[in-house]
């Protein structure tokens, strides 16, 4: 898809060495911090293979992961992504995105705090994408929707955050989770945690 190799192309020209990761959300409102290609197709491939069709996200920033499920929810013929985001500017920066993608019938931006924004969200959510910048955030945004998700409903952390993992292996009568591994050494991309 253009738009992405557009935005890939753009942050692999960021000297990630020298960045200063500042916890601010509002500091670098023109990066995406963008999950690898290879995440985004175990992405799609929840969200398609799942048979996703209300998927909330955590956090929208340019639009990278939400293209990727707006994708196999287009594929599908059906579905709604509920993807919240702080930064104003980034808001507009994934719209432009998503639309240039083809992909806006799919996608429903929630501009501010996460843990307000999702609260409204439907009942029965298939498939939560939770990315966001503060690790402690992503655990109460976890909170904010869980009492929503339904049996079998997946949940990606793609930051692998302590809190949220500790929280459901502490419940791990409601959840159960596995850590997903790629590329030839196996590191970790991320933590799929199924609602049982």
């Amino acid at each position: 898809m253009a738009v992405l190799h557009e935005l890939y192309e753009r942050e692999r020209h960021i000297e990630w060495g020298s960045y200063d990761f500042d916890l601010d959300p509002y500091a670098h409102p023109e990066t995406g911090f963008s999950m690898s290609p290879e995440q985004g197709d175990q992405l799609y491939l929840l969200a398609r293979y799942g048979r996703a069709t209300n998927v909330v996200e955590f956090a929208t920033s340019l639009g990278f992961s939400t293209i990727f499920i707006a994708a196999a929810l287009k594929e599908a013929g059906a579905g709604i992504v509920y993807s919240a985001e702080l930064v104003p500017s980034k808001v507009e920066q994934a719209r432009r995105n998503i639309d240039r993608a083809g992909l806006s019938d799919y996608v429903e931006i929630l501009e501010g705090d996460a843990r307000e924004a999702l609260s409204s969200v439907p009942d029965r959510i298939d498939l939560a994408v939770i990315d966001g910048w503060i690790p402690a955030v992503s655990l109460e945004v976890l909170k904010t929707i869980e009492h929503k998700l339904r049996p079998g409903a997946l949940v990606y952390n793609e930051n692998l955050d302590d809190e949220l993992i500790g929280y459901v292996k502490e419940n791990g009568g409601r959840y159960r989770s596995m850590r997903l591994l790629s590329g030839s050494d196996y590191k970790p991309s991320g933590e799929v945690v199924l609602k049982t």
